[in-house]
Order: structure tokens, then C-alpha cells, then sequence
């Protein structure tokens, strides 16, 4: 097992756990639970095995469901963004110019910053429009994915900056 592969690992593990048991439990405004285990498909790399990721995404919402009774909506959120990631990628970064091999290698941040929005927000809509599952409750799958996307956002970058290499500007 390479350096890489443990960082995975443990950063699987620990998103796993603080989701799980410190965000699962933040209720910002009595409803807002920021969704952190999401960095993972940000910090898995973008040239790495997609069949492997996929299942690992299956696992991590998977994982994420069971702990929190949410019934599958975490893993149909997190699997279908793990589908649509290459197109984010593409759409992000552009299909013309060179794409990096990992997330932190750009240097680009406005591609970074539409990259994470796009990521988070499509998770966010597709994750509501499970939970509540109505066309009559549309207004509240806007609401509540705008203001989950936010703290998820704000705490995802702060997340992010916590990967970085300390010579990284």
C-alpha cells in the first residue's frame, strides 16, 4: 500500500466518522446538516481507477445511510455524482485545455471553486429530492439544498485547506 492509497483510507475513515457523528448531529437553524463526506470525491484523484472509485462511493454512502437511517438517499447521491464526476471534471476545467491529475495540483481556482459548487450542489438536489420525494415540496428542496449547500461549501473548503502541502500557495 502506497503513501497515496493510506491517505485515502484514512481521509475514507475519518470523513466517514465526522459526518456521521459530528455534522450528522450540527442541526444549523434546526434542519441544516452540512455534508462533509463529500470532499472524499474531491480529493480521490481525477486520473485513478473510476470503477474502483464508484465502489468506494457506493461504500462511503452506503455507510453514511446505515449510520444515519437516512434510506439510501446518501447512496443514491453519492453514486450518481461518482457517474457524473468525469463530466464535471470536463466541464469545469474545460475539454480543451489540460486537466490535472488531482484536485490540489491546479492551480486554477475559479475551475476549483466551479468544480466544488457543482459538485455539492447537483449531491444536494438529487439528495433532497429523495428525502422528501413530492413535486408539491419543491420549494423546500430548493430551500433546504441553497442552505446546505452553503455550510457544506464554507466547510468543505475549509477541509480542503487542510490537504494542501505546506509549499502550495
Amino acid at each position: 500500500m502506497n503513501r497515496k492509497s493510506l491517505i485515502l483510507l484514512i481521509s475514507f475513515f475519518s470523513l466517514l466518522f465526522f459526518q456521521i457523528f459530528v455534522f450528522n448531529n450540527m442541526n444549523i437553524f434546526g434542519f441544516v446538516n452540512p455534508m462533509i463526506y463529500i470532499v472524499f470525491l474531491v480529493i480521490y484523484n481525477f486520473d485513478s481507477d473510476q470503477t474502483l472509485f464508484i465502489l468506494i462511493c457506493f461504500l462511503l454512502g452506503f455507510s453514511t445511510d446505515f449510520f444515519s437511517q437516512s434510506g439510501g438517499a446518501h447512496t443514491i447521491a453519492t453514486l450518481t455524482m461518482s457517474f457524473l464526476r468525469p463530466i464535471l471534471i470536463r466541464n469545469s476545467y474545460g475539454v480543451t485545455s489540460e486537466i490535472p491529475i488531482s484536485f490540489h495540483n491546479d492551480t486554477r481556482r475559479i475551475n476549483k471553486y466551479t468544480f466544488l459548487s457543482l459538485l455539492f450542489i447537483l449531491h444536494h438536489l438529487i439528495y433532497f429530492s429523495i428525502v422528501f420525494f413530492d413535486l408539491s415540496a419543491v420549494h423546500l428542496i430548493l430551500k433546504y439544498t441553497f442552505l446546505t449547500f452553503m455550510f457544506s461549501l464554507t466547510l468543505s473548503i475549509m477541509v480542503l485547506n487542510l490537504y494542501r502541502k505546506p509549499n502550495d500557495s
